[in-house]
Protein backbone atom coordinates (compact mmCIF):
# COMPACT_ATOMS: atom_id res chain seq x y z
CA UNK A 1 0.00 0.00 0.00
CA UNK A 2 1.35 3.15 -1.26
CA UNK A 3 -0.62 5.85 0.94
CA UNK A 4 -1.92 5.69 4.61
CA UNK A 5 -3.52 9.03 5.27
CA UNK A 6 -6.42 10.06 2.35
CA UNK A 7 -9.25 12.62 2.02
CA UNK A 8 -11.71 10.98 -0.26
CA UNK A 9 -13.88 13.41 -2.11
CA UNK A 10 -16.92 12.35 -3.94
CA UNK A 11 -19.07 14.66 -5.92
CA UNK A 12 -22.49 14.98 -6.24
CA UNK A 13 -22.93 13.52 -9.66
CA UNK A 14 -21.48 10.06 -8.56
CA UNK A 15 -23.80 9.85 -5.41
CA UNK A 16 -26.71 10.45 -7.61
CA UNK A 17 -25.32 8.25 -9.87
CA UNK A 18 -26.64 11.44 -12.28
CA UNK A 19 -29.91 11.13 -11.09
CA UNK A 20 -32.33 14.07 -8.88
CA UNK A 21 -31.82 12.50 -5.88
CA UNK A 22 -29.23 10.35 -3.33
CA UNK A 23 -28.39 6.70 -5.19
CA UNK A 24 -27.75 4.48 -2.38
CA UNK A 25 -26.23 1.58 -4.66
CA UNK A 26 -23.50 4.35 -5.77
CA UNK A 27 -22.95 5.00 -1.98
CA UNK A 28 -22.56 1.35 -1.07
CA UNK A 29 -20.43 0.82 -3.20
CA UNK A 30 -17.95 3.90 -2.25
CA UNK A 31 -18.57 2.45 1.60
CA UNK A 32 -17.64 -1.08 0.89
CA UNK A 33 -13.99 0.71 -0.10
CA UNK A 34 -13.64 2.87 2.45
CA UNK A 35 -14.00 -0.04 4.82
CA UNK A 36 -11.90 -2.37 2.64
CA UNK A 37 -9.03 0.68 2.94
CA UNK A 38 -9.50 0.84 6.92
CA UNK A 39 -9.09 -2.80 7.09
CA UNK A 40 -5.75 -2.00 5.41
CA UNK A 41 -4.59 0.16 8.09
CA UNK A 42 -5.65 3.16 5.73
CA UNK A 43 -7.20 6.34 7.78
CA UNK A 44 -9.72 7.86 5.74
CA UNK A 45 -11.77 11.30 5.80
CA UNK A 46 -14.62 11.85 3.56
CA UNK A 47 -15.73 15.04 1.88
CA UNK A 48 -18.97 14.61 0.64
CA UNK A 49 -21.12 16.74 -1.28
CA UNK A 50 -24.74 15.74 -2.35
CA UNK A 51 -26.32 17.62 0.40
CA UNK A 52 -28.15 20.28 -2.15
CA UNK A 53 -29.11 17.42 -4.43
CA UNK A 54 -31.04 15.86 -1.51
CA UNK A 55 -32.70 18.85 -0.53
CA UNK A 56 -33.72 19.64 -3.44
CA UNK A 57 -35.39 16.21 -4.68
CA UNK A 58 -37.77 16.24 -1.04
CA UNK A 59 -38.44 19.84 -0.95
CA UNK A 60 -39.54 19.61 -5.01
CA UNK A 61 -42.33 17.79 -4.04
CA UNK A 62 -43.78 19.41 -1.50
CA UNK A 63 -42.88 23.22 -3.14
CA UNK A 64 -44.04 21.68 -6.47
CA UNK A 65 -46.45 24.27 -8.61
CA UNK A 66 -45.93 26.83 -5.43
CA UNK A 67 -43.53 28.89 -7.27
CA UNK A 68 -41.24 29.37 -4.53
CA UNK A 69 -37.81 29.04 -4.66
CA UNK A 70 -35.63 28.34 -1.56
CA UNK A 71 -32.03 29.24 -1.35
CA UNK A 72 -29.26 27.14 -2.04
CA UNK A 73 -28.45 27.23 2.05
CA UNK A 74 -32.22 26.49 3.19
CA UNK A 75 -32.19 23.77 0.26
CA UNK A 76 -28.90 22.27 1.82
CA UNK A 77 -29.98 22.59 5.26
CA UNK A 78 -32.96 20.25 4.33
CA UNK A 79 -30.51 17.61 2.58
CA UNK A 80 -27.64 17.96 4.84
CA UNK A 81 -29.44 16.13 7.35
CA UNK A 82 -30.62 13.13 4.81
CA UNK A 83 -27.17 12.59 3.58
CA UNK A 84 -25.72 12.42 6.91
CA UNK A 85 -28.12 9.95 7.98
CA UNK A 86 -27.84 7.70 4.28
CA UNK A 87 -23.53 7.49 5.73
CA UNK A 88 -24.55 6.40 9.01
CA UNK A 89 -27.05 3.76 7.97
CA UNK A 90 -24.42 2.51 5.85
CA UNK A 91 -21.49 2.53 7.31
CA UNK A 92 -23.27 1.10 10.54
CA UNK A 93 -23.75 -2.20 8.15
CA UNK A 94 -20.19 -2.38 8.32
CA UNK A 95 -19.70 -1.71 12.45
CA UNK A 96 -18.04 1.51 10.91
CA UNK A 97 -19.10 4.63 13.50
CA UNK A 98 -18.76 8.59 11.48
CA UNK A 99 -18.86 11.79 12.26
CA UNK A 100 -20.10 14.75 10.98
CA UNK A 101 -17.97 17.72 10.32
CA UNK A 102 -19.43 20.84 9.00
CA UNK A 103 -17.47 23.51 8.00
CA UNK A 104 -16.63 26.86 5.58
CA UNK A 105 -13.68 28.24 3.92
CA UNK A 106 -13.70 31.08 6.66
CA UNK A 107 -13.79 28.53 9.45
CA UNK A 108 -9.99 27.99 8.32
CA UNK A 109 -8.95 31.21 7.25
CA UNK A 110 -8.94 32.06 11.24
CA UNK A 111 -5.87 30.44 12.67
CA UNK A 112 -7.36 29.12 16.02
CA UNK A 113 -10.30 28.04 13.66
CA UNK A 114 -7.77 26.25 11.67
CA UNK A 115 -6.07 24.38 15.00
CA UNK A 116 -9.16 23.44 16.66
CA UNK A 117 -10.61 21.96 12.63
CA UNK A 118 -7.08 19.89 12.79
CA UNK A 119 -7.11 18.67 16.34
CA UNK A 120 -10.75 17.68 15.73
CA UNK A 121 -10.09 15.49 12.92
CA UNK A 122 -7.12 13.96 14.33
CA UNK A 123 -9.08 13.30 17.54
CA UNK A 124 -11.81 11.83 15.48
CA UNK A 125 -9.31 9.76 13.29
CA UNK A 126 -7.16 8.59 16.21
CA UNK A 127 -11.09 7.39 17.48
CA UNK A 128 -11.17 5.20 14.78
CA UNK A 129 -14.19 6.91 12.51
CA UNK A 130 -14.53 7.67 8.95
CA UNK A 131 -15.05 11.68 9.64
CA UNK A 132 -17.47 12.93 6.64
CA UNK A 133 -16.43 17.00 6.13
CA UNK A 134 -19.22 18.70 4.10
CA UNK A 135 -19.29 22.80 3.73
CA UNK A 136 -21.60 24.36 6.00
CA UNK A 137 -23.94 25.86 3.20
CA UNK A 138 -26.34 26.89 5.79
CA UNK A 139 -23.50 29.57 6.71
CA UNK A 140 -21.92 29.81 3.23
CA UNK A 141 -21.27 32.10 0.86
CA UNK A 142 -23.79 34.07 -1.47
CA UNK A 143 -25.22 31.78 -3.90
CA UNK A 144 -23.25 33.71 -7.12
CA UNK A 145 -19.98 32.75 -5.29
CA UNK A 146 -20.44 29.67 -4.50
CA UNK A 147 -21.56 28.31 -7.63
CA UNK A 148 -17.83 29.95 -8.94
CA UNK A 149 -15.50 27.90 -6.37
CA UNK A 150 -16.78 24.54 -6.13
CA UNK A 151 -17.13 24.30 -2.36
CA UNK A 152 -16.06 21.05 -1.58
CA UNK A 153 -13.71 20.78 -4.51
CA UNK A 154 -11.57 23.76 -2.43
CA UNK A 155 -12.87 22.38 0.98
CA UNK A 156 -11.33 18.95 -0.28
CA UNK A 157 -7.83 20.65 -0.37
CA UNK A 158 -7.81 22.59 2.63
CA UNK A 159 -8.76 19.16 4.66
CA UNK A 160 -5.57 17.29 3.04
CA UNK A 161 -3.70 19.98 4.26
CA UNK A 162 -4.95 19.93 7.49
CA UNK A 163 -4.38 16.56 8.35
CA UNK A 164 -1.42 16.25 6.62
CA UNK A 165 -2.47 13.30 4.06
CA UNK A 166 -0.76 11.90 1.86
CA UNK A 167 -3.48 11.20 -1.01
CA UNK A 168 -6.81 13.23 -1.87
CA UNK A 169 -8.58 11.49 -4.61
CA UNK A 170 -10.92 13.79 -5.95
CA UNK A 171 -13.96 11.12 -7.31
CA UNK A 172 -16.17 12.42 -10.05
CA UNK A 173 -18.23 11.05 -13.04
CA UNK A 174 -15.28 11.41 -15.53
CA UNK A 175 -11.82 9.37 -15.94
CA UNK A 176 -9.68 12.65 -15.62
CA UNK A 177 -8.73 15.51 -17.20
CA UNK A 178 -7.95 15.19 -20.70
CA UNK A 179 -6.35 17.53 -23.52
CA UNK A 180 -9.79 18.55 -24.78
CA UNK A 181 -13.39 17.96 -24.10
CA UNK A 182 -14.04 14.65 -24.72
CA UNK A 183 -17.68 14.97 -24.80
CA UNK A 184 -17.14 17.02 -27.67
CA UNK A 185 -14.20 15.75 -29.14
CA UNK A 186 -14.37 11.28 -28.59
CA UNK A 187 -10.42 11.23 -29.68
CA UNK A 188 -9.23 13.46 -26.77
CA UNK A 189 -6.91 12.03 -25.02
CA UNK A 190 -6.45 11.13 -21.26
CA UNK A 191 -3.24 12.92 -19.51
CA UNK A 192 -2.28 10.59 -17.10
CA UNK A 193 0.05 12.48 -15.14
CA UNK A 194 0.90 16.00 -14.32
CA UNK A 195 4.19 17.52 -12.49
CA UNK A 196 3.25 20.69 -12.28
CA UNK A 197 -0.15 22.46 -12.65
CA UNK A 198 -0.16 26.14 -14.84
CA UNK A 199 -2.89 28.11 -16.30
CA UNK A 200 -2.20 25.91 -19.97
CA UNK A 201 -4.17 23.12 -17.93
CA UNK A 202 -6.92 25.84 -17.27
CA UNK A 203 -7.89 25.63 -20.84
CA UNK A 204 -8.10 21.78 -21.16
CA UNK A 205 -10.75 21.47 -18.02
CA UNK A 206 -13.56 22.95 -19.83
CA UNK A 207 -17.19 23.73 -17.39
CA UNK A 208 -18.88 22.26 -14.79
CA UNK A 209 -22.16 20.30 -16.00
CA UNK A 210 -24.64 18.39 -13.98
CA UNK A 211 -26.17 19.01 -10.56
CA UNK A 212 -22.79 19.81 -8.53
CA UNK A 213 -21.63 23.10 -8.60
CA UNK A 214 -17.72 22.01 -9.14
CA UNK A 215 -16.20 21.58 -12.71
CA UNK A 216 -13.07 20.31 -13.54
CA UNK A 217 -11.23 23.85 -13.79
CA UNK A 218 -12.36 23.82 -9.25
CA UNK A 219 -10.57 20.70 -9.40
CA UNK A 220 -7.40 21.42 -11.12
CA UNK A 221 -7.43 24.79 -8.58
CA UNK A 222 -7.54 22.64 -5.46
CA UNK A 223 -5.34 20.23 -6.67
CA UNK A 224 -2.69 23.04 -7.28
CA UNK A 225 -3.54 23.95 -3.50
CA UNK A 226 -3.14 19.92 -2.42
CA UNK A 227 0.12 19.35 -4.47
CA UNK A 228 2.15 22.84 -3.42
CA UNK A 229 1.32 21.32 0.22
CA UNK A 230 3.28 17.17 -0.74
CA UNK A 231 0.21 15.85 -1.08
CA UNK A 232 -0.48 13.99 -4.39
CA UNK A 233 -3.91 14.17 -5.85
CA UNK A 234 -5.93 11.75 -7.98
CA UNK A 235 -9.04 12.76 -10.17
CA UNK A 236 -10.83 9.64 -11.65
CA UNK A 237 -14.21 8.26 -12.30
CA UNK A 238 -15.32 7.13 -9.09
CA UNK A 239 -17.85 4.67 -11.08
CA UNK A 240 -15.07 2.08 -11.83
CA UNK A 241 -14.37 -0.86 -9.43
CA UNK A 242 -12.88 -0.53 -6.73
CA UNK A 243 -11.17 2.70 -8.11
CA UNK A 244 -10.38 3.89 -3.93
CA UNK A 245 -8.45 0.95 -3.47
CA UNK A 246 -6.64 0.55 -7.19
CA UNK A 247 -5.15 4.17 -6.45
CA UNK A 248 -3.72 3.70 -3.02
CA UNK A 249 -1.70 1.09 -4.45
CA UNK A 250 -0.55 3.26 -6.99
CA UNK A 251 -1.70 2.12 -9.95
CA UNK A 252 -1.92 4.12 -12.77
CA UNK A 253 -5.86 5.43 -12.58
CA UNK A 254 -7.07 8.27 -13.92
CA UNK A 255 -5.37 12.23 -13.57
CA UNK A 256 -2.03 12.14 -11.16
CA UNK A 257 -1.32 15.59 -9.77
CA UNK A 258 1.95 14.89 -8.34
CA UNK A 259 3.14 16.26 -5.25
CA UNK A 260 5.79 18.89 -4.45
CA UNK A 261 8.76 17.44 -3.35
CA UNK A 262 8.86 19.10 -0.24
CA UNK A 263 6.41 19.13 2.34
CA UNK A 264 5.42 22.53 3.84
CA UNK A 265 5.12 22.26 7.90
CA UNK A 266 1.79 22.90 9.40
CA UNK A 267 1.70 26.87 9.48
CA UNK A 268 2.72 27.48 5.81
CA UNK A 269 0.06 24.39 4.61
CA UNK A 270 -2.00 27.08 6.77
CA UNK A 271 -0.63 30.45 4.84
CA UNK A 272 -1.02 28.71 1.48
CA UNK A 273 -4.62 27.38 1.80
CA UNK A 274 -5.67 30.78 3.28
CA UNK A 275 -4.34 33.13 0.95
CA UNK A 276 -6.69 35.99 1.07
CA UNK A 277 -8.92 37.72 -1.89
CA UNK A 278 -9.15 41.10 -0.85
CA UNK A 279 -5.65 42.48 -1.66
CA UNK A 280 -1.99 41.78 -2.20
CA UNK A 281 1.45 43.44 -2.09
CA UNK A 282 3.88 44.80 -5.16
CA UNK A 283 7.12 44.87 -3.96
CA UNK A 284 10.03 46.63 -6.57
CA UNK A 285 12.38 44.53 -8.59
CA UNK A 286 15.03 44.61 -6.04
CA UNK A 287 12.78 42.58 -3.20
CA UNK A 288 11.04 40.36 -5.74
CA UNK A 289 14.91 39.30 -6.47
CA UNK A 290 16.08 39.13 -2.84
CA UNK A 291 13.08 36.84 -1.70
CA UNK A 292 13.36 34.76 -4.84
CA UNK A 293 17.00 34.45 -4.49
CA UNK A 294 17.58 34.31 -0.38
CA UNK A 295 14.49 33.65 1.01
CA UNK A 296 14.12 36.75 2.61
CA UNK A 297 11.62 38.36 4.76
CA UNK A 298 10.34 41.62 3.63
CA UNK A 299 10.56 44.53 4.82
CA UNK A 300 8.86 47.92 4.20
CA UNK A 301 11.59 49.67 2.20
CA UNK A 302 11.09 46.78 -0.68
CA UNK A 303 7.03 47.36 -0.93
CA UNK A 304 6.15 49.64 -3.95
CA UNK A 305 2.29 49.85 -3.27
CA UNK A 306 -0.31 47.97 -1.50
CA UNK A 307 -3.74 46.98 -3.62
CA UNK A 308 -6.96 45.94 -1.94
CA UNK A 309 -7.72 45.59 1.76
CA UNK A 310 -6.55 42.96 4.05
CA UNK A 311 -6.47 43.03 7.94
CA UNK A 312 -3.05 42.50 9.81
CA UNK A 313 -2.62 38.20 10.15
CA UNK A 314 -4.35 37.65 6.72
CA UNK A 315 -2.23 35.60 4.38
CA UNK A 316 -2.04 37.49 1.06
CA UNK A 317 -0.17 37.34 -2.19
CA UNK A 318 3.36 39.14 -2.83
CA UNK A 319 4.12 39.91 -6.13
CA UNK A 320 6.67 41.42 -8.31
CA UNK A 321 6.44 44.69 -11.22
CA UNK A 322 4.82 42.76 -13.72
CA UNK A 323 2.25 41.10 -11.55
CA UNK A 324 3.87 37.74 -11.31
CA UNK A 325 3.46 35.91 -8.18
CA UNK A 326 6.54 35.58 -5.80
CA UNK A 327 5.48 34.74 -2.33
CA UNK A 328 2.39 34.32 -0.29
CA UNK A 329 2.83 35.18 3.86
CA UNK A 330 1.36 36.08 6.81
CA UNK A 331 1.15 40.27 7.13
CA UNK A 332 2.36 41.41 10.00
CA UNK A 333 0.36 44.64 9.49
CA UNK A 334 -2.66 45.51 7.84
CA UNK A 335 -3.08 47.05 4.33
CA UNK A 336 -3.93 50.26 5.64
CA UNK A 337 -0.39 50.52 7.92
CA UNK A 338 1.41 48.91 5.06
CA UNK A 339 0.65 51.71 2.94
CA UNK A 340 1.55 54.47 5.72
CA UNK A 341 4.59 52.59 6.04
CA UNK A 342 5.63 51.48 2.20
CA UNK A 343 9.10 52.30 1.51
CA UNK A 344 10.52 53.33 5.25
CA UNK A 345 12.97 51.48 6.81
CA UNK A 346 11.94 49.57 9.56
CA UNK A 347 13.51 51.73 12.23
CA UNK A 348 11.11 54.34 10.89
CA UNK A 349 7.97 52.03 11.49
CA UNK A 350 7.15 53.39 15.10
CA UNK A 351 7.44 57.06 14.33
CA UNK A 352 4.81 56.59 11.48
CA UNK A 353 2.50 54.58 13.00
CA UNK A 354 2.77 55.26 16.53
CA UNK A 355 3.19 52.10 17.29
CA UNK A 356 5.42 48.59 15.49
CA UNK A 357 4.68 44.75 15.27
CA UNK A 358 8.32 44.23 14.26
CA UNK A 359 10.61 45.55 11.85
CA UNK A 360 9.08 43.12 8.52
CA UNK A 361 6.29 43.41 6.62
CA UNK A 362 5.91 39.43 6.11
CA UNK A 363 8.49 37.44 7.96
CA UNK A 364 10.54 34.51 6.18
CA UNK A 365 8.83 32.06 9.02
CA UNK A 366 6.13 32.94 7.60
CA UNK A 367 6.22 32.69 4.08
CA UNK A 368 5.80 30.28 0.96
CA UNK A 369 7.66 31.31 -2.39
CA UNK A 370 5.33 30.66 -4.98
Amino acid sequence: MQYHRIVAKFGTSLLTAGSDRLDLESMSRLVGQVVRLRARGCEVVVVSSGAQAAGRHRLGRRLHGQGHAPSRQAVASVGQSHLMQSWDELFDWHDTVVAQVLLTRRDLADRLGYLNARNTLRDLLEADTVPIVNENDAVALDESLASRIGENDSLSALVANLIDADLLVILTDVAGLYERDPRTDPTAQLIRRIEHIDESFDAMAGGGHGPGTGGMVTKLRAARVATQSGVDVVIANGREDDILLSISDGKPEGTLLAAASDRLESRKRWILGNVARGGFIVVDSGAAAALRAHGRSLLPAGIARVEGVFERGDSIEIRDPDGRRVAAGTANYSSDELVRISGLHSDQIAGALGYAYGDEAVHRDNMILL
